[in-house]
């Protein structure tokens, strides 16, 4: 007998919301990492520069890297809330979007792929090519088409959500480490 799962995704204004804003966040957190690693290796450049040319004191070089990881900061603040406010915008348009559409999103799990079938659109893919993540009883269903296409799945929208983990975690390979 073959292995398959058919989930059933109901449309849900007030989740879909609620995951997207905290996808946001998770990506932003994912990031985080990244950025503070370049600001270090930024200052280590900038103490190795000052080393084999400046002639001034270490307290001048200090002042400054202080000033320039401030200003980097606030920078990096400032457009974390233009994202935020950016993702806001598109957020209620997409919903507003999806209010016209089916309300039910399909998942189509068997032994060969996965198929992702909804009125906006139909996404197919083989096993090898898909990856999930867990983050706050939150799917994150990640499937290589040249870009990456995430889907969201949480345990509110669906009774199914241990089945569908079970699925993922025999078919497939997990991103989180």
């Amino acid at each position: 007998m073959e292995n398959t799962l058919n989930v059933p995704v109901t449309f849900n204004e007030n989740i879909v919301r609620k995951q997207l804003w905290k996808y946001f966040y998770y990506s932003w957190k994912k990031k985080l990492p990244t950025i503070l690693r370049n600001l270090c290796y930024t200052l280590l450049a900038l103490f190795i520069f000052d080393s084999l040319i400046g002639n001034k004191s270490r307290y001048d070089f200090l002042r400054f890297a202080f000033i320039f990881s401030g200003v980097v900061c606030i920078f990096y603040l400032i457009y974390f809330f233009y994202q935020k406010a950016n993702h806001s915008i598109k957020l209620d348009k997409h919903i507003d979007e999806l209010k016209g559409y089916h309300p039910i999103t399909e998942l189509y799990f068997d032994e060969n792929s996965i198929l992702i079938k909804s009125e906006q659109f139909d996404v197919r893919s083989i096993w090898k090519k898909v990856t999930y993540e867990v983050s706050n009883k939150i799917i994150l269903i990640h499937i290589e088409l040249g870009t990456v296409f995430t889907f969201l799945v949480s345990e509110e929208e669906t009774n199914q959500y241990m089945e569908i983990l079970e699925f993922l975690k025999s078919k497939t390979k997990s991103k989180n480490k």
